[in-house]
C-alpha cells in the first residue's frame, strides 16, 4: 500500500510541476469531443458515451491511457423476502456472446442468438442460491471467463458485463494552433478538435466537472457498492441525512418515504425511496479456459424477439399494477435492489 501511494503521490507531484497540464486543459470539440483536466486526466465523449482515463506529455505528443472496466463484475445483497432463493439482474448482456455456469450446472448462453426487441430490466429468479458463478465471453473469437464465489448471505445479485469496447485502446495526440485557436488531433479519429473558448465558470465546463467528480467518486465502488431500487434502477449513495437503515429490511428508506405517494406509483422505476446496498464481489478475472461448445445449454437464460414468437419473450413482472381509484392506496412496501458502464 505504501508503494502505491508513494508511486500516485510522485505521479500527482509531477503532474503539478508540469505546467502543460494546466495549459490544455479544456473542452475540444463541441457535441463530441474529449476534455483535458489539469490533473492528468481525461474525458472522451459523444453521444450517450463518457470514457473517461489519463493522459501523460512524452515530447510534443500526448499518450492517452483509457480506464479499463473489469469484463464481468458482480454486486451481491441480502434481501430478506427472497429468502433461501436467489434473484439476480443482468445488466450489458444483450449483445450475446456471452455464457453463465451455476456451480456445475451446464454452460447457458445469458440471451438467445439475434436476441432483439430488449425490455430492461432483465431479472432471473431460482430456487436455490448458487454458491459459484462462471461467467464467459467470447471476445475477438477468444473465450474470457471470469469465476465469482459467492458469500452465503448474498441471495440478491446485480451481474454487470462490460463489453470491451474499441475506445478501450490506447491512443496519442498532438496540439497544435490554428491562429488563435488550439486544435487537438488524436490518432483514433481522422480530424482535429477546437479548443473551446468557455472558461472556469462556464455552465457547460461546470456540468462537465461535475461529471468528472461523479466519476471519481464512484471509484469507491469497492468500499461503497451501489445502491439500487426494487426495479434495479441505480441511484447515488444514499444519503445518511434523508434516509435511515431499516436493518429489517435490510434497506435504506427515505424519511420523507410518504410523500408523493401517487407520483411513485405511476413512476416505480424511478422511485428512490427505497434503497438497498450492494457490494462488490471479488472475482477472478480473466481466466483462460477452453469452452467445449457441445457442453453448451441450448436454452438461454433470457429469451426475447420481435415478430414471430416475440408472445415468448421474457417480460419483465416487478411492477405492480395498481387499480384506478379516487383514493390512492398506501403502496405495499417490498424490496429495494448498473456497469461501465455502460458504455
Amino acid at each position: 500500500m505504501l508503494l502505491l501511494f508513494a508511486g500516485s503521490f510522485l505521479f500527482s507531484q509531477k503532474q503539478n510541476a508540469d505546467k502543460r497540464y494546466q495549459e490544455v486543459a479544456g473542452r475540444y470539440g463541441g457535441n463530441d469531443g474529449i476534455c483535458l483536466f489539469e490533473d492528468g486526466k481525461y474525458m472522451l465523449y459523444g453521444y450517450a458515451t463518457a470514457l473517461f482515463g489519463t493522459y501523460t506529455f512524452e515530447k510534443d505528443y500526448i499518450n492517452f491511457y483509457p480506464d479499463k472496466q473489469e469484463l464481468f463484475m458482480i454486486f451481491g445483497s441480502q434481501n430478506p423476502t427472497v429468502g433461501n432463493s436467489s434473484r439476480m439482474y443482468f445488466s450489458g448482456f444483450e449483445d450475446g456472446g456471452t455464457l453463465i455456469q451455476f456451480d456445475e450446472s451446464q454452460p447457458q448462453p445469458v440471451f438467445n442468438d439475434n436476441a432483439n426487441c430488449f425490455g430492461a430490466p432483465y431479472v432471473f429468479e431460482t430456487k436455490t442460491k448458487p454458491a459459484q458463478i462462471i461467467l464467459s465471453a467470447l471476445v475477438n473469437d477468444h473465450w474470457n471467463q471470469s469465476k465469482f464465489t459467492i458469500p452465503k448471505d448474498y441471495n440478491d445479485l446485480a451481474i454487470v458485463y462490460n463489453k470491451p469496447s474499441e475506445y478501450e485502446e490506447n491512443f496519442s495526440g498532438m496540439i497544435k494552433s490554428e491562429g488563435k485557436t488550439k486544435v487537438l488531433t488524436i490518432s483514433m479519429f481522422d480530424r482535429g478538435f477546437k479548443k473551446s473558448n468557455e472558461d472556469k465558470n462556464d455552465t457547460n465546463w461546470r456540468e462537465i466537472l461535475e461529471m468528472k467528480a461523479e466519476y471519481d467518486k464512484s471509484k469507491d465502488i469497492n468500499k461503497t457498492g451501489v445502491f439500487f431500487n426494487k426495479h434495479y434502477h441505480n441511484f447515488p449513495m444514499a444519503d445518511q441525512s434523508a434516509y435511515i437503515f431499516d436493518k429489517k429490511s435490510n434497506q435504506f428508506i427515505s424519511k420523507n418515504a410518504s410523500d408523493n405517494e401517487a407520483y411513485f406509483r405511476d413512476n416505480q422505476y424511478n422511485d428512490d425511496r427505497y434503497l438497498r446496498q450492494y457490494l462488490k464481489v471479488e472475482g477472478q478475472n480473466n481466466i483462460d479456459k477452453n469452452v467445449n461448445k457441445n457442453n453448451i445449454s441450448t436454452k438461454s437464460i433470457f429469451f426475447t424477439t420481435c415478430g414471430e414468437g416475440s408472445e415468448k419473450s421474457y417480460k419483465y413482472n416487478g411492477f405492480i399494477e395498481y387499480e384506478k381509484k379516487d383514493e390512492p392506496r398506501e403502496l405495499i412496501q417490498t424490496t429495494a435492489p448498473l456497469l461501465p458502464a455502460s458504455k
